[in-house]
């Protein structure tokens, strides 16, 4: 799912009231469907810790604000980045920085269930580089 970013110092304002309170955003595309649909609203608010099963909101390398599920970290460029996956989409996303993330959307927090199965994904991802 994915937002525009009109201007690259955008990003950074928003991050910066995400830090104070949820901004809401409104999503395009059907990335995270059934669960967030084209159009709708949703409230993000940056968090201390980011964990497996978490819908965050993040800058793509290409300026776009994407929204996706949280699998878990990898080593890359000599610190963590997030590994996520939109959960209708079928492969992985780029390494995500943590500087890149905008924050946890509010109303998606995931179950016990959601986390485990978050878990499961990276596994498999993990799995099949060997």
């Amino acid at each position: 799912m994915t937002a525009r970013e009109p201007h690259p110092g955008v990003f950074e304002a928003l991050r910066g009231l995400a830090r104070e309170g949820p901004v809401e955003v409104v999503v395009r595309g059907g990335c995270m469907a059934p669960r967030i649909a084209d159009g709708e609203r949703v409230r993000v608010a940056a968090a201390r810790f980011y964990l497996p099963g978490d819908v965050v909101v993040f800058r793509a390398a290409d300026g776009r604000l994407l929204v996706h599920r949280l699998l878990g970290y990898r080593p890359w460029g000599g610190g963590l980045a997030l590994v996520t996956r939109g959960d209708s989409c079928p492969v992985h996303d780029a390494p995500v920085p943590r500087a890149a993330v905008l924050g946890r959307v509010a109303d998606a927090a995931p179950t016990f269930l959601g986390r485990l199965r978050a878990a499961w994904r990276f596994l498999g991802l993990v799995l099949r580089r060997r």
